[in-house]
């Protein structure tokens, strides 16, 4: 009985080289963004940037990660999730949202995310503080 090893070796001999210009093997999709800034991709979901909530994007799924692009423009990254169900938000995808519902932040799970991830940094809270300010709230117009 041979190990696969031996058996690659002994094989080697018959194979092509591998071809010199790189390629993706991932499979490319085009989910939808729903109205929570969220895409499922093999029944897990994960956050774009809420500014394409309601659009089609374009993601690239591999055996490590998620590449998700606007046209040719990458709009977010993530590690490639592989429980039936699970989430990976990213704090900042819903940063522009948070300006006009800063109280919302503090009990979303993306910050509950980036703090058990260490990705909660001192830029987010000062971002917090300046966005819970009464000056950096949208006023009503006047009609």
């Amino acid at each position: 009985m041979r190990t696969i090893a031996q058996d690659i070796t002994r094989e080697a001999n018959y194979l092509l080289p591998l071809p010199d210009d790189p390629f993706t093997t991932g499979i490319t999709l085009t989910p939808r963004v729903d109205r929570d800034g969220l895409i499922t991709v093999k029944m897990c979901r994960y956050s774009v940037p809420v500014r394409y909530i309601d659009r089609k994007v374009t993601a690239t799924l591999t055996c490590d990660d998620l590449t998700v692009y606007d046209g040719r423009r990458e709009i977010a990254r993530h590690r490639r999730l592989t429980e039936r169900g699970a989430g990976h938000l990213v704090l900042d995808h819903y940063l522009e949202a948070l300006l006009t519902k800063p109280g919302a932040l503090e009990r979303s799970e993306a910050l509950h995310q980036a703090r058990a991830e260490g990705t909660f940094a001192a830029v987010h809270e000062a971002f917090w503080a300046a966005a819970r300010r009464p000056s950096a709230m949208p006023r009503e117009r006047k009609p």
